[in-house]
């Protein structure tokens, strides 16, 4: 090999080693599972709500404990209170139309034992996002806002997993 191309060699070496040296260096690391102090867990709600298949889902996926089909078989109860998602006008165009929308999505819930022991109180999760809106786009904005939407729901999912992560649950 001639010195320009092992020094080429070397530097594309480093190029492909430094961007993982600073990822750790600075703290990141993937997501891996999460560890939750009760082996199994009913999902009261509606089981047709979007946020209730979205937190089974991640439950099953990231931790090892077993979504319980009642109450008391399970070692904890989590309880979908309520889940909203409003979307609000928040500026308007010169001639009076909406030219961006506030989206919100909330859940309200709360943790406990078969025995009715309160591990969270009910608790209030919210997420916002903008959507701008431009009535030529309809279609268009309205599958934004469902993206946005899903985005928000994923994103509070992962939030109550950390939640759930603190809690202890008595033996």
């Amino acid at each position: 090999m001639k010195p320009s191309l092992a020094r080429r060699a070397a530097l594309r070496g480093l190029a492909a080693i430094a961007p993982v040296t600073a990822l750790s260096a600075c703290g990141f690391r993937l997501r891996g599972s999460t560890n939750l102090s009760f082996n199994t867990l009913f999902v009261q709600g509606a089981q047709t709500s979007p946020f209730v298949i979205a937190l089974k889902r991640q439950v099953a996926a990231t931790t090892s404990t077993r979504i319980a089909p009642d109450a008391k078989s399970a070692q904890a109860v989590f309880t979908l209170l309520s889940e909203a998602q409003t979307q609000t006008a928040q500026a308007y165009n010169a001639d009076g139309t909406v030219a961006q929308y506030l989206l919100r999505y909330t859940v309200r819930f709360q943790l406990a034992t078969p025995q009715g022991k309160i591990l969270i109180a009910p608790t209030e999760l919210t997420q916002t996002s903008n959507l701008s809106y431009s009535s030529s786009a309809t279609l268009a904005k309205a599958n934004e806002a469902d993206l946005l939407y899903r985005g928000m729901r994923e994103e509070l999912v992962n939030r109550l997993m950390y939640q759930l992560a603190a809690v202890k649950v008595p033996n």
